[in-house]
């Protein structure tokens, strides 16, 4: 065999293997690992909108300046939400007193207690009647008895009668007086109870003013970056109206969307290689947290339509949520939700095939 001859063999058997070791490593990696670069990150995003409406006094934050939880993002002007917030003590204030709860005598307490004494004032008067009709009875049948014997005159029994019809009817006057002191005696204990009512809703109202005046300062809820915002101090911003948003500082994940052919082998708590394009030397670890219950194209706008009969196969994309490890500084930093990145989730065949 000549010196040309060999070289060019070698380099065949070189090539040759070099292929078959390249085809082995795909192969190994085909079975060892799922990927996809159809994968960005996300993170926690909060569009803050005006919970009042009202001028707007003092804004404290600017475009991707770093706020902690509790900070000033911008306060409304609140001296109308101060007078309402008086009013509503005042108006509180008012009703306690008519019902005595601020420790004094009130106005119904004074109402209810003349209510029952003037009851206890009738049914006295009531008492007193029967005691005189009973006696005007007596006499009554006593001069009708002795007009009978022809000892008393008929001037004298028409008298007693008289007497005994007038007494008998100013009873049931006095049974009627009777009645309407024990009603009006409810109807003002029914009124004290309805005061009670007043007074809770008050309270309410009250409240809902203190809400409200709180709510002119208006806070970051979490540790996060403004961006996006959109309102100045003496604009005037309605309740509702979007002036900013917050990104979250932490925590930050992956949504990869993988193919439905690759899933069947993606299971909740696999370890997960991450590189994200702006770091495309840095490598980063998850963990895969959950895996959507529907495809993609089941929340699009209009989702496809396979009974038309002009069915065309298209390979469906599943979204899976991969929770980062703790990021090293500076990255915890750096990264932010929207970036993209490629995937690699550790799902070797058999371990689907066990399952």
């Amino acid at each position: 065999m000549t010196k040309d001859k060999l070289i060019k063999l070698t380099l065949a058997v070189a090539v040759v293997a070099g292929l078959g070791f390249f085809g082995w490593q795909r192969w190994h990696y085909a079975n060892t690992y799922v990927s996809t670069d159809n994968a960005e990150l996300e993170g926690v995003i909060v569009p803050v909108r005006a919970r009042l409406s009202g001028v707007v006094e003092q804004v404290a934050v600017h475009d991707n300046m770093a706020v902690a939880k509790g900070d000033l993002l911008f306060q409304i002007r609140d001296s109308e939400y101060l007078q309402q917030l008086d009013q509503r003590q005042a108006h509180w204030q008012a009703l306690r007193v008519a019902a005595g709860q601020d420790g004094s005598p009130g106005q119904l307490d004074s109402q209810i207690l003349g209510a029952m004494a003037r009851r206890q004032a009738a049914e006295a008067a009531l008492a007193q009647s029967h005691t005189t009709v009973q006696q005007a009875r007596n006499d009554y049948q006593r001069a009708t008895r002795l007009h009978g014997q022809g000892v008393m005159s008929t001037q004298d029994l028409e008298s007693a009668r008289a007497r005994f019809e007038a007494l008998n009817h100013a009873q049931e006057v006095a049974r009627g007086n009777s009645r309407a002191a024990a009603q009006s005696t409810l109807a003002n204990k029914a009124e004290l109870k309805v005061q009670d009512y007043r007074i809770d809703a008050a309270k309410a109202d009250l409240e809902l003013a203190r809400i409200r005046l709180e709510d002119t300062r208006q806070t970051a809820p979490l540790a996060s970056v403004v961006s996006k915002k959109e309102v100045e101090p003496g604009q005037y911003v309605v309740a509702g109206q979007k002036l900013l948003s917050l990104i979250g500082s932490e925590p930050l994940w992956i949504v990869a969307n993988f193919k439905e052919t690759q899933v069947g082998r993606v299971r909740v708590g696999q370890k997960v290689q991450i590189s994200v394009d702006a770091f495309p030397d840095q490598r980063f670890s998850g963990t895969v947290q959950s895996l959507a219950p529907a495809t993609g194209a089941r929340f699009s706008l209009l989702p496809q339509e396979n009974a038309t009969g002009n069915f065309t196969k298209v390979v469906q994309r599943l979204q899976v949520r991969i929770a980062l490890d703790q990021l090293e500084p500076p990255y915890d930093q750096l990264l932010s939700p929207g970036m993209s990145a490629f995937v690699e989730v550790h799902a070797p065949k058999q371990s689907s095939a066990a399952l």
